[in-house]
């Protein structure tokens, strides 16, 4: 069993300890200490890193009151019994102190505005969640931040407690404990206790800053994104670097940047309607030239017509394709070229009925190529390499086609 150091003061940044067994794992080794400062994963708050001695220590887990001091270095100059000082990287724990204090902030607050209970808490690399069980709507969501703040601005005293059976059942607690033993009850004086294995900010002034990000559905509540402290400016700072790149690249003032880019979209939607329309006008124009020049009918005006274009996407593809099939007797068979793939479509009039099924030509010539894809008696379509030679396959289906006939 491992003494934990870091449950009785979490500002500590070195301690001594004997090296108690070193363990081989594929990963790398695990050094298992008499006692650590270290913070092993769990509670949703990640470990703590550092270092033992000279040897780099990237993750610290914990099991079965056992603490594994991860290196991925497969050698180490250290073996049981030896002596070690054990530093921590502070500047990370104390970032996560600040993230792990704000949630409990924010739980209580989140509880007694909304009786909204958390039921999930995650912190990630430059961010921190909550998931509560109830819905709350924007409003109510800047209200949650406002007095969350209003708890950190007041600095009040945060206290960790091991409270015996009966002082336990005397705090007006938040959750319940997970355990039954060994119980850790973390006190943010006059506003909230909560059972807890974490590491925490002395006074609720050191948190700094809560600073939601955003809110999403999650299953029957909402899943809240916020940051702490260091997390808090560090989102500041990447949104207001983009605020200021979108005022330079736009020519636009702060007060005037979202009404612009709100004018930006609607312009842009009307522009892609003219777009698509006129991209419509000269497919139709250009199946229209080529239905007035087609004069090869192979038999009972059956119209069997090579489609190849280049630099078209499947989309274009397939809507000239369609245009030529909304006349009778037409089967079409019809590739493009776009980047790096080659698109096929294979189509025939509805009034062709069950004559010439596409999907199985599809199947017979395309399928063996590499195309992927497939479809039905009227149409099938799929894409593959650009390399593929479909112009040789066409022939393939257009000798067929003359053999049924």
């Amino acid at each position: 069993m491992t003494k934990k150091l870091y449950l009785n003061d979490a500002y500590t940044k070195k301690c001594d300890a004997v090296i108690q067994d070193v363990i081989r794992f594929e990963t790398g080794l695990a050094i298992v200490l008499d006692q650590t400062i270290f913070y092993p994963e769990g509670g949703g708050q990640p470990s703590d890193t550092g270092w033992i001695d000279a040897v780099r220590i990237d993750e610290v887990r914990i099991e079965d009151d056992l603490i594994f001091h991860m290196t991925t270095q497969n050698e180490i100059p250290l073996s049981p019994g030896d002596s070690v000082t054990c530093a921590i990287d502070f500047n990370r724990r104390f970032t996560l102190m600040q993230q792990h204090s704000g949630q409990h902030i924010l739980s209580s607050v989140a509880e007694k505005l909304f009786d909204a209970h958390t039921i999930g808490f995650h912190i990630g690399d430059d961010y921190v969640t909550i998931d509560l069980n109830k819905r709350i709507s924007e409003d109510e969501l800047r209200l949650l931040e406002k007095e969350a703040n209003r708890v950190v601005f007041s600095n009040h005293p945060i206290k960790a407690h091991h409270p015996d059976a009966h002082a336990l059942r005397r705090m007006p607690l938040r959750k319940q404990p997970k355990v039954t033993e060994h119980i850790r009850v973390i006190e943010v004086e006059s506003v909230d206790f909560s059972p807890c294995g974490g590491t925490h900010t002395a006074f609720t002034s050191e948190v700094g800053l809560i600073k939601i990000k955003r809110m999403e559905p999650y299953k029957s509540g909402v899943r809240i994104y916020f940051g702490c402290g260091q997390f808090a400016l560090d989102q500041f700072v990447k949104r207001n670097d983009i605020v200021n790149t979108l005022i330079q690249l736009f020519s636009s003032s702060e007060e005037d940047l979202v009404p612009f880019c709100q004018q930006l979209l609607t312009n842009q939607k009307e522009d892609r309607k003219q777009l698509i329309s006129l991209k419509k006008q000269m497919l139709e124009h250009s199946v229209e030239n080529l239905l007035s020049t087609y004069d090869d009918d192979l038999k009972d005006d059956l119209k069997v017509i090579t489609l190849i274009e280049s630099d078209e996407s499947m989309n274009d593809l397939r809507t000239k394709v369609a245009m030529i099939c909304e006349h009778d007797n037409f089967i079409v068979l019809g590739t493009s070229s776009e980047a790096e793939k080659k698109h096929v479509v294979l189509s025939k009039s509805k009034n062709l009925g069950s004559e010439y099924d596409m999907n199985q030509l599809f199947k017979t010539y395309m399928s063996p190529l590499g195309i992927r894809g497939g479809g039905n008696l009227f149409v099938a379509q799929g894409g593959g390499e650009l390399s593929i030679d479909i112009e040789n396959s066409f022939e393939q289906i257009l000798e067929h086609i003359k053999s049924v006939l």
